[in-house]
């Protein structure tokens, strides 16, 4: 009976492990060759960046479904910050995640420095590029840094690609947002 149990948690586990590396690769494969999220809107370069720049966008395209809170309504200005608190899932209550402006570059960039509070602070710098191209606007995000102490960690691998998606599914949120949602094909 143990030795069934034994077998049947073995295969458990090798179930995991194979659907977790499938999710992996398949989430990368969304990503730029250089892990960067890049999408497309079709909307002016001046209205995206005032969606992506504004502490009262912010709300409504990042982190959905978790609590997002800022220190003041408007334009981003150096030093303001958006506040990340994730729902608790499965018993596990994460850390809130903080965003601090670091620059803002008007219809060009925007640089962001994320800090976990907790026992294990992570810091992170995020680089949202705009530039038009034809009637549409491009927006590219990269995760500049991560601190030596992660980098060297392993679980490293995992963390980028973990912000590196949540960067490309809030970019896929603003673009909802700003284009409207497309309507539903009918299928003939």
């Amino acid at each position: 009976m143990l030795k069934w149990i034994g077998g049947c948690l073995i295969v458990v586990l090798i179930l995991i492990a194979g659907g977790s590396y499938f999710a992996m690769r398949t989430m990368r494969q969304s990503l730029s060759s250089d892990g960067s999220a890049r999408v497309a809107i079709h909307a002016p370069l001046a209205r995206v960046f005032a969606s992506l720049g504004s502490a009262d966008s912010a709300v409504t395209y990042m982190a959905a479904g978790n609590r997002i809170t800022t220190n003041r309504r408007g334009l981003y200005q150096p030093g303001d910050s958006i506040r990340v608190e994730l729902r608790a899932t499965l018993g596990m209550n994460p850390a809130p995640m903080i965003w601090i402006v670091k620059e803002v570059v008007p219809d060009q960039r925007i640089v962001l420095e994320m800090n976990t509070v907790g026992k294990r602070p992570v810091t992170a710098t995020r680089v949202d590029s705009v530039f038009a191209k034809g009637d549409s606007t491009i927006i590219v995000s990269r995760l500049a840094t991560l601190p030596d102490s992660v980098r060297s960690s392993a679980t490293a691998d995992v963390m980028m690609t973990m912000f590196q998606m949540q960067s490309k599914l809030e970019l896929e949120s603003l673009k909802i947002r700003i284009e409207g949602r497309p309507a539903p094909q009918r299928k003939p």
